[in-house]
């Protein structure tokens, strides 16, 4: 039973574990000191999941199938060089189904929290009047992500009408991952940015993962001097190992698709 709680564990971070990095965004006046951001987003992911030996395959719409509410934020405070970036996520999961006299209802609470603090190394815009004409810049960051999912299954056992069996398991799994980043923008005009970034974390220590990554391409279209589009993909992968010896149970997950978001810059 425990292989099949961690199982629905793993997949139910594929739904919104999403986008963790958004554009820090360079269309803000640079000759302020103070900046601040705030982008919705959502992934339109599928996945790919290697749990206890088995292999899991998911579209888009199967996870979109078990997501019945979710939300996810970026917001980005910048002081000059400096910037600290918070990422979350609240979503609610479930599913329900029966396979011969065996009937599961599957709940899981989610969240996922990424802070981390960046540092921009090296840029070379220029400037006319309080707009960025063209130029790059080069950003590192150091932060910690917390995956926490609540798990609760109720299942029962049911012949000719007959209740022979009926139980609910409740679970929680949740660990830190460390995550170091280098990030770049590419700013080609007043209208239009790339952004290319990565963050590499987790390393083993304690219950973190083992490896994990993440890597985005996004393209950024000025609408207004508040209002930024962004469009690109998302590639997303950990690694894990939970328990020891023979109990080890090893979990690969691939996130990967389109991305989605709408930056307010104030």
């Amino acid at each position: 039973m425990k292989k099949i709680v961690l199982t629905f564990t793993a997949l139910s971070f594929l739904v919104v574990t999403a986008i963790g990095q958004t554009n820090s965004n360079n269309y803000t006046d640079k000759k302020k000191d103070w900046g601040f951001v705030i982008t919705p987003y959502a992934l339109l992911a599928s996945q790919s999941t290697d749990v206890g030996g088995q292999k899991l395959r998911q579209s888009f719409s199967d996870l979109y199938s078990i997501t019945n509410a979710g939300f996810q934020i970026v917001t980005i405070v910048r002081y000059k060089k400096l910037s600290l970036r918070f990422d979350g996520t609240i979503a609610n999961l479930g599913d329900n189904g029966s396979s011969g006299p065996l009937q599961v209802d599957l709940n899981i609470k989610q969240k996922i929290l990424d802070l981390s603090l960046g540092y921009t190394v090296y840029d070379n815009f220029e400037f006319s009047e309080e707009e960025i004409l063209k130029g790059w810049d080069l950003n590192f960051s150091i932060g910690t992500k917390y995956w926490s999912n609540d798990l609760g299954i109720n299942y029962s056992i049911v012949f000719d009408d007959f209740v022979l069996d009926t139980g609910s398991i409740e679970e929680t799994e949740d660990w830190w991952d460390l995550m170091l980043g280098v990030k770049t923008n590419f700013v080609l005009s007043k209208k239009f940015q790339l952004t290319v970034g990565a963050n590499v974390g987790g390393f083993g220590i304690g219950n973190s993962s083992k490896l994990a990554y993440d890597f985005i391409y996004l393209n950024s279209f000025k609408v207004s001097k508040l209002m930024v589009i962004n469009a690109g993909f998302r590639n997303f992968r950990y690694h894990r190992i939970d328990g020891e010896g023979t109990d080890a149970l090893e979990t690969t997950v691939n996130v990967l698709g389109p991305v989605l978001g709408v930056s307010f810059v104030l």
